[in-house]
């Protein structure tokens, strides 16, 4: 009698499905393994001992079981599919995709298998071999948030950014609301023509519910939402859904809690920044380093940037400070950890929520008192972030009922104002860029991304009152510069009135562009920091649209402690006027120019020795206020 004619096999089968239906692993494992002793050679117990074995946790001789399943059926998918599900889920994504070839190859139709493959091939990075089979999945699945995502991403990292905006184009029609929609959404309508929609994605990340599963996208946003724009209300919302998501993730385990107990000694104060090399941020921090009052303050840095990636700042920051630690390859805990074994009073994110941040790293509490200063405009959104940084200007008075770190005002501009000497001038070079001799140059150097579609409606009413006008761009990246072209030229913006701008990876060139244009105007919502300061550096009027939170008033804030406010609009049409004023008037832009290299020269405002007393009057209040020494 062959052995699954047995009573006792059938028995046991019998109660290891049922075990396994109700959650009784165990007892399922057991009676399957029993069986298997009577059966070695049974796909479909190794098949099952191998799922449950991953459901335990037990992955190791969850695979040995899967691939002996596959060995004994080779026609069969399923325990490859199975064995590729647990390689993707310990992150061995090679091995995964591997398995999961093997099911398709099995089963040429299985859109499971050719799903997994899709989206573990761009997980990955192999792009070109994902697209394919992505391409196929969302034939069978056009609405598959999942699959559309991956290719969407895919044709961006290949950079055929035309097939991945006609994708969205058609995807976004039909796809229901959610969380990524909304995030990715806004950022495709601003880095696309498609400004029509993107009040309609601004709408919907401001009015969703956001839950445990979102948070990933949510986390996304507020590396962007700055610029955009939402109302201080809905800020408010964002964050508060942004901080009440992340406070679970600390529940697992936080860093070491210290406080200072020295009533006396110098103050410890940490800078935590993935920019610790030659780099705008890098540039200004070196100098605060070189600056810090070391009768008062250890210095210590904490750097995020991948070793690869250091290079001759980076080894002067490491001789510039009194510790220097990389982070790069911690997790998140350990880094906090490694901050709190320094026992450092006062840690300053330089990091907020660009690129290369780590918020999990300040969700541990990793020193009594945590600022946020410089990384972007805008907030972090944690409650284990005590100050955010400002200055008299730069945020209203009621600024603090809209943000959940308390704001810390400092003396003079919150800004560093970088000089840098600019190359010599290059004869005839406005010439050489097509400007005749009595074109009035606008610039908008900015990225695409900060060219919202107000800035957009307020360039083209200022290029259409002023006919003898030009509009300079200057984007770093190809395609960014691709992207500002086709987003002005569909907000009405003739291309023959657009000039180019080439930049450089000298400082010294770069500051020198500014040399081509007549008048700066600041982007909006998001006004800007560094690009401002370039401006006025070199003389260059800028003009600037207030707002009501930081991020739409650094503008105000560096022409007001430079001492020169004319050009500071407070509505639209007021922007587009001394835009226009500007243009008319070449005395008073010379004027103008010599009011902001003297008022530059008599604020003190590039004085980084004045600026660093100011900074570390603040970290001492703000430990004052938090974390009094010897408490």
């Amino acid at each position: 009698m062959p052995v699954q004619d047995l009573p006792d096999f059938d028995a046991l089968l019998n109660r290891a499905a049922a075990a396994a239906e109700s959650g009784r692993y165990d007892e399922a494992l057991d009676a399957y393994q029993r069986a298997l002793a009577l059966s070695p050679s049974n796909p479909g117990l190794h098949h099952n001992i191998g799922v449950l074995l991953g459901r335990r946790g037990d992955m190791l001789h969850a695979e040995e079981h899967l691939l002996a399943a596959e060995r004994l059926n080779p026609r069969s998918p399923v325990s490859s599919l199975a064995l590729g599900h647990i390689c993707f889920g310990a992150g061995r994504l090679a091995e995964a995709a591997q398995a999961f070839e093997r099911a398709l190859q099995r089963s040429p139709g299985s859109q499971e298998a050719a799903d997994n493959l899709g989206l573990t091939l761009h997980a990955l990075g192999e792009s070109a071999r994902a697209l394919p089979i992505l391409a196929q999945a969302r034939v069978r699945r056009p609405l598959a948030e999942n699959i559309f995502r991956a290719q969407f991403e895919a044709l961006t990292a290949m950079n055929r950014l035309e097939e991945a905006d006609q994708a969205f184009l058609e995807f976004q029609s039909g796809a229901p609301p959610s969380a990524w929609l909304a995030a990715i959404g806004m950022r495709w309508a601003r880095m696309g023509t498609h400004a029509e929609v993107e009040a309609r994605y601004v709408a919907m990340a401001a009015s969703w519910h956001y839950t445990p599963p979102d948070l990933r996208w949510l986390a996304a946003m507020m590396e962007w939402i700055q610029y955009f724009d939402f109302s201080r209300d809905e800020f408010a919302k964002l964050y508060r859904s942004y901080n009440a998501l992340m406070q679970p993730i600390a529940e697992g385990g936080p860093a070491r809690m210290v406080r200072s107990s020295r009533a006396a000694g110098r103050l410890r104060v940490g800078y935590l920044s993935g920019d610790f090399r030659r780099h705008v941020m890098g540039d200004m921090m070196l100098n605060v380093f070189a600056c810090h009052d070391r009768s008062r303050f250890e210095v210590f840095a904490y750097s995020l940037l991948p070793e690869a990636l250091e290079d001759a700042t980076t080894a002067r920051f490491r001789t510039s400070c009194d510790g220097y630690s990389s982070l790069a390859a911690l997790d998140d805990l350990a880094a906090a950890n490694r901050i709190a074994e320094d026992r450092v009073d006062v840690l300053v994110d330089l990091t907020s929520h660009t690129s290369q941040a780590r918020p999990g790293i300040l969700l541990r509490k990793p020193a009594p008192v945590i600022v946020a200063h410089l990384g972007d405009h805008g907030t972090i959104g944690l409650e284990q972030v005590d100050f955010k940084l400002t200055d008299a200007c730069a945020d209203l008075p009621d600024a603090a009922t809209y943000q959940i770190e308390t704001p810390l005002a400092m003396g003079g501009c919150v800004m560093p104002f970088r000089r840098v000497p600019p190359a010599a001038a290059e004869p005839a070079a406005r010439a050489r860029l097509g400007i005749t001799e009595g074109d009035v140059v606008f610039g908008a150097f900015s990225s695409t991304i900060k060219m919202s579609p107000r800035a957009l409606e307020l360039w083209r009413r200022i290029l259409a009152a002023v006919p003898n006008a030009r509009l300079a761009v200057s984007p770093f990246a190809k395609a960014d510069l691709v992207r500002s072209i086709a987003r002005l030229k569909s907000a009405g913006v003739p291309a023959d009135r657009i000039v180019v701008v080439q930049p450089s990876a000298d400082d010294a060139v770069n500051r020198a562009r500014y040399r081509n244009v007549d008048v700066l105007l600041d982007t909006l919502p998001y006004t800007g920091g560094d690009s401002t300061v370039a401006a006025l550096d070199m003389g260059v009027p800028v003009v600037t649209r207030a707002g009501k939170r930081q991020a739409e008033r650094m503008g105000l804030s560096i022409l007001t402690h430079v001492g020169v406010t004319d050009t500071i609009a407070h509505t639209d049409d007021e922007y587009v006027a001394i835009a226009c004023r500007l243009a008319a008037e070449p005395a008073w832009r010379e004027e103008l120019s010599a009011r902001i290299l003297a008022g530059i020269a008599a604020s003190g405002i590039a004085d980084c020795g004045r600026y660093t007393r100011n900074l570390e009057d603040a970290l001492e209040r703000a430990v004052a206020l938090k974390a009094p020494r010897g408490s």
